[in-house]
């Protein structure tokens, strides 16, 4: 790991892979199950984002939905979704 960041509700880090002289960033997430945190938690992922020539993988639990048939009930949220898509 060359560099690190903490946030709220992600964990940055690079990597780097000295045998291959390459290296990759990871960010793993935890969202908020309240939609009042979920501005906040999406803002932090577009500000951990690397600059876009570097590779990035991103995982863990969003706790977003994504299309609307991911929902059992029509509570949706379209803004939202989105702004995660």
């Amino acid at each position: 790991v060359v560099t690190h960041a903490i946030g709220q509700f992600t964990i940055t880090v690079k990597v780097s892979l000295a045998r291959h002289q390459t290296s990759f960033w990871l960010t793993t997430v935890y969202g908020p199950t309240d939609d009042a945190g979920k501005e906040a938690f999406l803002a932090e992922i577009t500000n951990s984002a690397p600059p876009c020539s570097e590779p990035w993988l991103i995982n863990g639990d969003f706790n977003q939905i994504y299309e609307a048939r991911e929902k059992n009930n029509l509570n949706l949220n379209r803004r939202l979704m989105g702004r995660f898509r």
